[in-house]
């Protein structure tokens, strides 16, 4: 029997939110791998698992040492990630890390998605661009700008190699409007999740928490900026 391998979405944060499939497949597993973030929803789940840990110095070698110890093995292998693992999640490099395993993809909620519903847009008419990976970044920017100089909404994914607020700056030193409507999305769905409305040029000045997702409204949106302050709680663990 080849082993299996799970890459499951473990949703944006709440355990309240993990489905039952991916709760289903997480219980199938003897052997779990994520990062602490991921690890959280699904922690009632663990007990009793051969539990990975990786962090942001030993991620790629932990992943490649969990492909490799159980590739001949009857083994199943539960990869959790934070959202959803076909957005921002190394997906493409957990495939080719784990060839020969029979792979199922478990979808999750994504926070793009609950940043999308808070800001009322339609993913369909937005970009999303993230910055929680590694890569060319000045590509990415590029590629963001070329979205809203054409009409896109924006949801970004902010991480370490760029934060909101100089997003926001490079976005406004390149001619996009700086009155336009941006929700700051940070930690959603967990105890200390907090959501904000501003501006792209007030954005500037700010620090958001590097866990957020910025959703930036095109100059066609049906919600005008209003003046600030805090966006309805959608959600509380």
């Amino acid at each position: 029997m080849k082993p299996k391998v799970f890459i499951v979405g473990v949703g944006p944060g709440s355990r309240e939110l993990l489905s039952d499939r991916a709760r289903d497949r997480i219980g199938r597993a003897q052997v779990i791998l994520g990062w602490d973030l991921d690890l959280l929803p699904a922690n009632d789940l663990l007990s009793n698992k051969d539990v990975y840990l990786q962090n942001a110095t030993n991620y790629r070698e932990i992943a490649k040492q969990v492909a490799d110890k159980f590739r001949n093995s009857a083994a199943t292998v539960a990869i959790l990630r934070i959202g959803d693992p076909c957005i921002s999640s190394g997906l493409t490099g957990l495939l080719e890390l784990f060839k020969g395993y029979q792979i199922e993809v478990v979808p999750g909620i994504s926070s793009v998605q609950m940043a999308a519903s808070l800001a009322r847009i339609n993913i369909d008419e937005s970009v999303i661009v993230t910055f929680h990976e590694s890569g060319d970044i000045e590509e990415r920017k590029r590629f963001m700008l070329e979205a809203m100089r054409r009409g896109r909404h924006l949801l970004m994914l902010a991480g370490e190699a760029l934060r909101p607020g100089p997003a926001a700056r490079f976005l406004v030193e390149h001619g996009i409007d700086e009155r336009l409507a941006v929700l700051i999305c940070e930690r959603l769905t967990l105890p200390d999740q907090s959501l904000t409305w501003t501006t792209l040029g007030q954005l500037c000045e700010k620090e958001p928490h590097w866990l957020s997702v910025i959703a930036v409204q095109s100059a066609s949106t049906v919600r005008p900026f209003q003046g600030g302050g805090h966006a309805d709680t959608l959600f509380t663990s």
